[in-house]
């Protein structure tokens, strides 16, 4: 009786393990559907874009791609988890969805520990602190010499609670013992706007819009939060410099799928990001715009978004950042 009950469970196991390979040989036969935290036009876009196009062409199927920056991504990130994890839903997030986010909501609805398959990081981009040229400080020393003159006088812009432009600025107050005026933002462009206009100090963006702007004449780059400059920017100084050792602020564009995803597809599509980061149009898609690209294991990309995570729950906790909800 024994030996037949051990038959039965270990023909089902086999059983399982063949549907599995065989639906993982027969991947994609199909439209792939890519959900993207960040909005269209945005860093997070071009990257998703950039994948969404090589993966495309390489596995013979159309991959539509679906922005909702809602809730500092909240919102796409809840859609992925509730998926079926059969690698036609997956999803290019910033860093801050998962990293950030568990540290500012009371009730997310999705779990980054627990509801999705890392697939691995493919891209990172340093943040730039940007100001109005009308500014009295050319560099982060300057800066913190005038917000020190006069506490809670300068103002810094966001595109919210909880991004990397917000809590990357609430780490650089924390670390040099200053108080700034935080004013959120939907987007980019409105806070670059203000800033440009004087309505603003300052604002911490992507080296990529950075670069963009750097001939604007109402416009001052101060420091990039990166350990090293920049080949992008390398008149631009480290802000690690002003005397904040270690200070760095980084988006992570990561590549996920719903939890419980066959290992066959995971790894299918981690060789797949692979073979992206040799791709001369990928390369020429991403590094012109400021973008360093990784193509990391999905053991790497859980690795360093544990670390992110515990990094941005110290500086959530510090300073008191909330979310109102």
């Amino acid at each position: 009786m024994r030996n037949h009950v051990l038959t039965t469970v270990v023909a089902a196991l086999l059983a399982a393990l063949c549907s599995e390979v065989a639906v993982a040989n027969d991947y994609p036969s199909r439209p792939i559907r890519m959900l993207v935290t960040t909005g269209a036009g945005g860093a997070g876009d071009l990257v998703a874009r950039a994948i969404a196009e090589r993966f495309s062409q390489s596995m013979g199927q159309p991959v539509t791609v679906e922005n909702n920056p809602s809730a500092n991504g909240g919102v796409m990130a809840g859609q992925l988890a509730k998926a079926t994890p059969d690698g036609y839903t997956l999803s290019v997030m910033v860093d801050s969805t998962l990293t950030s986010n568990p540290h500012l909501y009371k009730n997310l609805s999705y779990d980054p520990s627990k509801d999705f398959e890392p697939i691995g990081i493919i891209s990172k981009l340093p943040l730039v602190l940007v100001a109005n040229r009308e500014l009295k400080a050319d560099d982060v020393r300057g800066v913190i010499g005038l917000a020190k003159a006069a506490p809670g006088k300068l103002t810094y812009a966001s595109t919210g609670i909880g991004t990397q432009l917000h809590i990357g600025m609430e780490l650089l107050k924390l670390r040099a013992g200053i108080d700034l005026l935080h004013v959120p933002y939907r987007t980019t462009t409105s806070a670059m706007t203000d800033v440009m206009g004087g309505r603003i100090d300052m604002v911490m963006v992507g080296q990529s819009s950075a670069k963009a702007q750097a001939e604007v004449p109402q416009l001052k780059l101060l420091g990039i939060a990166a350990l090293n400059r920049s080949a992008l920017l390398p008149n631009v100084p480290p802000i690690s410099e002003a005397g904040l050792d270690g200070y760095e602020v980084t988006s992570y564009f990561v590549l996920l799928a719903p939890a419980k995803m066959p290992r066959e597809i995971v790894m299918r599509l981690s060789d797949e990001l692979k073979k992206a980061a040799s791709d001369p149009r990928f390369i020429a898609a991403l590094e012109p715009q400021g973008m360093e690209i990784v193509a990391s294991s999905p053991e790497e990309m859980r690795t360093t978004m544990e670390k992110t995570s515990e990094k941005w729950r110290d500086v959530i906790k510090a300073t008191g950042t909330t979310v109102n909800q």
